[in-house]
């Protein structure tokens, strides 16, 4: 079982809490066989000392120099001190570099001898916060060469995702200790590294970092302990489990992780759902994707995709003979993609076989049909011959118009850059356009819906119809697309003139459950969805 390991700077200040704290966070995580790593790269031999005797769970000693990331400027002869003070005090484990392994003789025949006799087991590590090394493979020869290494760790800081997948498929190629025996932690850090770490129990790492609260990382893109946890169901990881992500640059702002998984939790569904950063290119979102596809167990099934790849997605799927609809066609986008279970490949890098489930399809038109239709009888045909106002011209509004087109309602663009509108008209045949000045004057809507991030956090204050007068009344609805905050601006207008307001948090969770189901095979629980998404936003 992969352990959970909370990081702690032993540096005065209340240790006691602190490491009170973490053993009560890893009690909670349901990790039986958590670790505490008690960082002593600024502590004395008392300090460190201290620690140990307070600590109830395994633990590691790591006084990391700053010549390879961490913030000791000790001697050797001060380290070495350290280390053999904690060896002494009976500490399970003890990290201790490869560089300096291999650069003194006094440190491998001193720490080889005291760790045999006290039972300590060696952790021997190597960190690049450059980037991934270029001699990775000769590294971890090397790493392997220490013979009285219990365990092996290597760390790089993360370039792309690429890096995360690599340290992962290292994790999955030595889950059966078939290398040499010997377990290996191998870690990308930084945001781009991330599901390094989140995927660490799925692919059997023999642990994995995480904080004990923001703002306590002893590395980049640690997660905390409550998020791997809960949100990233530590607990549910397996070798078969699958995995599902939202891709996007940036990304960390998803809102998708904690919908999906909390779904997954509520109908018994295997799968964890995880953030995949990746640059805005369709080369970066090619490689990245057959790259997750490839690796070893990683049983990648689906996909929700977000700015700015939707129309990579759409790419990728046509160029690996996918299935699209025809309104994702249409669209030219999509934010979704199916895969099937992995097929076997003979090598890692080999060519990926297409397979008629794989599919890619547009959620955005549907869910934001069915946000809108609940607003009249709740079904998608009812749109036609409704007269709907569309204000904006980008991708959610061709999207929007596509569902709307398909439906048969009669469609007025609306963009303040009047020739985007009439360039995005042109593509769905009997689709007016007009500019923002005209939206008041024009002859009534049955609906309008805002499909511009006008009013969105932070910028709560703006709103598309700011210095318009268009007025509202009880048989209109009013829509908008964005869905933090939850009232905007404009849905505040709207109401106060009396008419039918739909969120934009309606729409997030309508398009995500049409996701939910293709997933899983299942209905997905709404009333989840709608939970989390206000409870998030409110945090």
């Amino acid at each position: 079982m992969t352990r959970i390991c909370i990081p702690i700077f032993v540096e005065g200040g209340d240790i006691e809490d602190a490491i009170g704290q973490a053993e009560e966070l890893l009690a909670s995580a349901s990790s039986d066989t958590g670790m505490i790593e008690l960082r002593c790269d600024t502590a004395s031999p008392r300090q460190m000392l201290a620690a140990l005797d307070l600590v109830r769970v395994p633990a590691i000693v790591t006084v990391r120099p700053t010549w390879e990331g961490g913030f000791c400027q000790k001697s050797d002869k001060e380290r070495f001190a350290l280390f053999e003070a904690a060896i002494d005090a009976g500490v399970e484990f003890l990290d201790v570099e490869l560089i300096a392994w291999e650069t003194s003789k006094t440190l491998r025949e001193t720490l080889s001898d005291l760790a045999a006799k006290h039972g300590t087991k060696l952790i021997i590590s190597n960190h690049s916060v450059d980037g991934r090394p270029k001699d990775l493979t000769e590294r971890l020869t090397r790493l392997r060469a220490v013979k009285e290494a219990a365990m092996l760790k290597i760390a790089w800081k993360a370039q792309s995702l690429l890096d995360a997948i690599d340290a992962l498929c290292l994790s999955a190629e030595n889950r059966d200790r078939t290398i040499d025996g010997r377990p290996l932690v191998a870690l990308a850090m930084g945001e781009e590294g991330l599901i390094s770490r989140l995927l660490a129990g799925k692919l059997g790492a023999p642990f994995t970092f995480a904080s004990a609260a923001t703002g306590k990382e002893s590395a980049p893109g640690q997660p905390t302990v409550s998020d791997l946890a809960t949100l990233y169901r530590w607990d549910k990881q397996s070798i078969d489990m699958p995995v599902f992500g939202v891709v996007g640059w940036p990304v960390g702002h998803s809102l998708s992780p904690h919908i999906h998984n909390a779904g997954f939790t509520a109908v018994d569904a295997p799968g964890v759902y995880v953030p995949l950063a990746i640059q805005p290119s369709y080369e970066a979102f090619q490689t990245a994707i057959d790259a997750l596809r490839a690796c070893p167990h990683m049983n990648l099934r689906g996909l929700s995709v977000t700015i700015p790849h939707k129309e990579n997605a759409f790419r990728y799927v046509a160029e690996n003979a996918g299935v699209i609809d025809d309104v994702s066609h249409r669209i030219g986008a999509v934010n979704t993609i199916v895969f099937p279970p992995p097929e076997k490949l003979e090598a890692r890098n080999s060519k990926l076989e297409t397979h008629p489930s794989f599919h890619g399809f547009n959620t955005d038109y549907a869910g934001a049909l069915d946000a809108l239709v609940t607003a009249w009888s709740g079904k998608r045909e009812d749109v036609q011959g409704k007269r709907v106002a569309v204000i904006g011209a980008g991708g959610v509004a061709r999207a929007i118009v596509a569902g709307l087109t398909a439906y048969g309602a009669i469609i007025i663009i609306y963009n303040r850059t009047f020739e985007k509108a009439q360039a995005l008209a042109a593509e769905f045949p009997g689709v007016a356009t007009a500019t923002m000045d005209q939206l008041a004057s024009s002859a009534p809507s049955d609906a309008y819906i805002n499909c511009t991030p006008l009013g969105m956090h932070p910028r709560t204050n703006a709103s598309p119809l700011d210095n318009l007068n268009v007025p509202f009344h009880s048989s209109m609805v009013v829509f908008d697309t964005v869905y933090n905050p939850r009232m905007t601006k404009l849905l505040k207008q709207a109401r106060k003139q009396g008419a039918t307001i739909v969120t934009g948090n309606e729409m997030f969770v309508r398009q995500a459950a049409i996701q939910f189901q293709a997933f899983t095979g299942k209905s997905a629980p709404l009333d989840v969805f709608r939970k989390v998404l206000a409870t998030t936003l409110t945090r």
